[in-house]
């Protein structure tokens, strides 16, 4: 049986502690089993021999695989109990064990259950042979093959893992800048990745302008190094012996002309050259207290290498961080690394601080008037006062261009009275004694506990610019404000997670109704918004949000589209009646919310005569020359245009009389004014609205009518139609189809 393979004796460098290569055959073909085992009991790999264990299905591999770690190679048939067997083994391996690393040779007798192209697609595999076509010699060079390249690969996970170390560290050390925190980490990896307990090592640092080698200091060390660190690299040679001090010191040397690692078997030398990015370079000699066998050494070259990627890392990582933490105009801690630091507080220190912002009043004045680099200029002095007159603060940073950010403990934290007083002391810049004018504003953590620092710090500057517009000069951020603000947020992102699918949203109509018969004659849509804990949040508290942070055209597109949707319905209904929607002020004139409407009134999805829309009084004056051409152009396609809220804006007289609209609704503060006790001015400006209308000819609505008084004093004075809880609330759909059937 041997015949059928013969193979060429390798040189055997084994040491006697070395095991051999284990390979996993996976066949049900005892006799073809039998043969790889006698054949292989021939093969050698650097000096290691083979053992073979055996499998007769694709579930005892699996449950050999699942107790040994140290297979090499598995040479697998594909066909065993089941045609896939030998495919559901290897997602097992690659997916279950989650083993990447051995490798698997299909050995197949039946080429045909699984394509050559498509089994080597599909499987992560290493190759696949045809029985028939495995001759002695190929199987030699398979099995050698993948032995070297499972070494390899096994040998490049163990760096890689250590490299991954390395880059961590180097992560949370490039934070504090700390060069000589990362390279003894280094050592101390490189020890481990090695398995030689007393390593010693030491990394030298030499800066441009350095004269000597000998002077390099040393910034890490281990071991028999300890005592040396911060001392220089001539102070090494003392602890060897005169053989041994003359060859690590020309080895140094070398290493340090040629730019290059140099292996020995007792000691190694790692150069590394960041210069290109931060001028510095640096040695590390690895004493080892035994030679190293050639793994180890084939290992810690590699791990070198990867070592080297971390060294420009780092000093790449420090440059980001002074581009990322600095701010350049002033080279002073932005806002990003006050965030940063404050987040690394624990919660009960965090708890116990205060932060103070500071903002310049006269920072846009001065840019104007003498030029950024003065306003700069003026600024950094600025910052320099605040923490010469503020010593005991433990953070200070850059907020934004005009304002600085202080952090204090609570025992520490300024009062009011010391600030004052800040307030009204001069600076000195150029020389010269100035005094700017700033606003404080305070705020302790431990009131927005149930935040988070994102959430917090956002607040207190929108809080300090809502300081500065009531004009306050030392403002404290008290707990409701926070809490108000803090509730904005949370509906601004509720907000935004709606409108992904728009489901929570929904209209509500309210009918407008002819006053002496109560019959409807038109709807107006509202909409509404469920929120996830089933409350619905009012529009006057959502639409706001949402004007403000670029949402309201998502909404305005939104309502048209269901207004759309409701007209529809109520046509298929027997019912067509107009129904009118508000739009956000800043989207009346988006050219989308334009097209949209002209292009279901031009496809004739809808008849223009039963669309209106609504558009606030302030917004159809103030931007009257943009606005006025684009209403003109839908009530010449047939749709209405309502004045919302009239009487409560600034119109004249020559916008009146040319303002694009169909109607005009009386605001509800003048009809509840109707019944007060005080009724007659009330009653003056409904009778000159209702004149004003007559007058340019639009339809008149009056809003908010709640009692028989307001309706029948409306009709004395010649209004016909009204919207409002005396003649109903409004309603979603089907409730109006009911209310529509009773009327």
């Amino acid at each position: 049986m041997n015949e059928l393979f013969e193979f060429s004796a390798e040189e055997d460098t084994a040491g006697p502690s070395q095991k051999n290569w284990v390979v996993l055959s996976v066949e049900d073909n005892q006799p073809y089993q039998d043969v790889l085992e006698s054949a292989l009991q021939e093969v050698s790999f650097k000096g290691r021999k083979i053992e073979l264990l055996r499998a007769t299905s694709a579930a005892s591999a699996a449950t050999i695989l699942s107790k040994r770690q140290d297979i090499s190679l598995i040479l697998l048939d594909i066909v065993m109990e089941t045609d896939d067997a030998g495919f559901y083994l290897i997602d097992t391996i690659r997916n279950v064990i989650g083993d990447e690393l051995v490798r698997i040779v299909v050995l197949t007798g039946q080429p045909g259950v699984k394509p050559h192209d498509k089994a080597i697609n599909e499987y992560n595999i290493s190759e696949y042979w045809n029985k028939t076509d495995l001759s002695a010699d190929k199987l030699k060079s398979v099995v050698v093959s993948n032995l070297r390249t499972w070494q390899i690969s096994q040998q490049l996970q163990i760096a890689r893992r250590g490299l991954q170390m390395i880059v961590d560290a180097s992560r949370s050390l490039t934070a504090r800048q700390d060069t000589a925190e990362f390279a003894h980490t280094v050592l101390e990896e490189i020890a481990r990745v090695i398995n030689v307990p007393n390593t010693g090592g030491i990394v030298c640092i030499v800066k441009t302008g350095i004269e000597s080698l000998q002077l390099a200091p040393i910034v890490a060390a281990s071991s028999h190094f300890r005592e040396l660190i911060d001392a220089r690299l001539e102070n090494v040679f003392s602890i060897y012996d005169e053989d041994r001090k003359q060859r690590v010191e020309k080895a140094i040397f070398e290493a340090w002309q040629t730019q290059q690692h140099i292996f020995e078997n007792d000691f190694t030398l790692l150069f590394f050259d960041t210069s290109e990015h931060d001028e510095k370079q640096y040695l590390m000699l690895v004493d080892s207290p035994h030679a190293l066998d050639s793994n180890q050494l084939n290992l810690l070259q590699a791990f070198a290498e990867n070592i080297s990627s971390g060294f420009v890392n780092q000093a790449l990582m420090n440059k980001l961080s002074q581009l990322a933490y600095l701010d350049t105009p002033t080279g002073i801690h932005n806002f990003n690394w006050l965030a940063r630091e404050l987040g690394q507080q624990s919660t009960y220190h965090i708890n116990n601080s205060s932060l103070v912002l500071f903002r310049l009043l006269n920072y846009d004045t001065a840019e104007i008037m003498a030029g950024h680099d003065y306003a700069t200029k003026m600024f950094k002095a600025f910052c320099l006062f605040i923490n010469e007159q503020l010593p005991k603060h433990y953070l200070l940073a850059v907020w934004d261009r005009e304002t600085v950010a202080v952090v204090f403990t609570l025992d520490n934290k300024p009062g009011e009275d010391k600030l004052r007083a800040i307030r009204n002391t001069t600076m000195e810049m150029d020389e010269l004694d100035i005094q700017l004018q700033f606003q404080v504003g305070t705020m302790d953590f431990k009131d927005t506990q149930s935040l988070s620092l994102a959430e917090v710090l956002v607040l207190a500057n929108t809080a300090l610019g809502k300081a500065r517009s009531s004009g306050v000069d030392v403002y404290n951020f008290d707990y409701a404000l926070i809490q108000r603000l803090a509730n904005r947020m949370r509906i601004l992102t509720a907000l935004k997670k709606a409108l992904t699918t728009r489901e929570a949203f929904f209209l509500v109509l309210q009918p407008k109704v002819n006053l002496a018969t109560g019959k409807p004659v038109g709807f107006e849509a509202l909409l509404r918004w469920r929120m996830e804990d089933n409350t619905l949040c009012p529009p006057s508290e959502f639409i706001p949000i949402a004007e403000a942070s670029g949402l309201s055209l998502e909404i305005s597109e939104m309502v048209v589209a269901k207004t759309i949707e409701v007209i529809q319905r109520l046509q298929a209904e027997g019912y067509s009646l107009p129904v009118s929607f508000n739009l956000a002020n800043s989207d009346v004139v988006s050219p989308i919310i334009f097209n949209e409407i002209h292009r279901c009134i031009d496809e004739q999805e809808i008849d223009a005569s039963l669309l209106d829309i609504e558009v606030t009084e302030t917004q159809a004056t103030e931007d009257y020359t943009v606005i006025n051409p684009l209403l003109r152009s839908f009530i010449d396609k047939g749709v209405g245009v309502s004045i919302d809220d009239f009487g409560t804006g600034y119109s004249s007289l020559s916008q009146l009389a040319d303002l694009a609209a169909t109607t005009i609704k009386l605001d509800q503060k003048f009809v509840n004014d109707l019944t007060a006790e005080n009724k007659d001015k009330a009653l003056h400006i409904v009778q000159m609205i209702a004149r004003l209308a007559e007058r340019f000819a639009f339809k008149l609505i009056a809003e908010g009518v709640e009692t028989e008084e307001q309706r029948q004093l409306l009709m004395e004075n010649g209004y016909q139609h009204a919207q409002g809880y005396y003649f109903a609330k409004p309603m979603p759909m089907d409730e109006l189809l009911d209310w529509l059937a009773k009327t």
